[in-house]
């Protein structure tokens, strides 16, 4: 994977893709919406968060954070559950059911990110 932007950038042509909206604040059904956030830290840690059926923080069917400075990071989790850590020390956590799960559910998202 590459930087942050570069990040956001896949993630979100891929969203497109799959005919999924952003989120919109000022609609009462996000249900179904992805957000991006890496300008509130300058694009030195970027999140992408995928809610499929639920709005509800930690209910994302899809979440990747990346962090390049100060103590780079990966994170892949769905629904409160992270599937893959890892930093500069190594792999934190590693959970091969649902990293397989996500990873075959989004197959050409992480295609996408790993050429």
């Amino acid at each position: 994977m590459g930087e942050t932007k570069s990040v956001a950038h896949i993630f979100e042509e891929y969203m497109k893709i799959q005919g999924v909206r952003k989120l919109d604040g000022r609609r009462k059904d996000n249900s179904n919406t992805y957000l991006i956030d890496g300008k509130s830290t300058d694009w030195n840690r970027v999140e992408c968060y995928y809610h499929k059926d639920s709005e509800e923080f930690a209910e994302e069917d899809l979440l990747i954070v990346l962090r390049k400075k100060a103590g780079s990071y990966l994170i892949i989790a769905r629904k409160g559950a992270r599937a893959f850590e890892v930093d500069y020390g190594g792999i934190k956590h590693y959970d091969e059911k649902l990293l397989k799960e996500i990873m075959e559910d989004h197959k050409e998202l992480f295609d996408a990110l790993v050429a």
